[in-house]
């Protein structure tokens, strides 16, 4: 029995989509806990440097806290400003997974992805993440799920299809 998900390529999906991208990458964890004591510290070291008078390594000090905290809403903000030139924006997705693959359409595409092309798979608490690359994913959230019985079988095929799966 396939799965189905409904749902618009919207900015908004696009950036859930990424920020789950984000959250399974295990390099990125520890500095979620880190990012205020390492603000502190590049504050701390520019405020030491600006008070020997070294005015020139202030700068740098002050930027790399600033990127510390201003890091994802730079990336958000080119994120959506590209994607609204994307052929894709807005448009109305069909995905369905079934025992052969993934078979997605839209208005501007129809793609069909034996189960060999993905590499890993991640499960959320809000739906899956499933890659067919390094950098190339595809988000399936619970809220797109046609019926409540998709969300399940999907998670069935998907454990069953890819080797990497795992719960984050």
């Amino acid at each position: 029995m396939p799965a189905h998900y409904r749902f618009t390529f919207s900015e908004e999906f696009l950036i859930t989509a990424n920020l789950r991208y984000r959250r399974q990458l295990p390099w990125r964890q520890p500095f979620y806990g880190l990012k205020w004591v390492l603000a502190a510290i590049f504050l701390a070291l520019g405020a030491f440097v600006a008070l020997k008078g070294i005015w020139w390594l202030f700068v740098p000090f002050c930027a790399i806290a600033g990127a510390v905290f201003l890091g994802w809403p730079i990336d958000k903000w080119l994120l959506r400003r590209r994607f609204r030139k994307s052929p894709y924006h807005n448009d109305e997705i069909s995905i369905s997974l079934s025992e052969d693959g993934l078979y997605g359409a839209g208005r501007a595409s129809e793609t069909k992805m034996a189960w060999s092309n993905f590499t890993k798979a991640r499960r959320f608490n809000d739906g899956l993440l499933l890659f067919s690359g390094s950098p190339i994913f595809h988000w399936l959230p619970n809220s797109a799920a046609v019926g409540p019985a998709d969300v399940a079988e999907a998670e069935r095929l998907v454990r069953q299809h890819v080797s990497d799966f795992r719960d984050v």
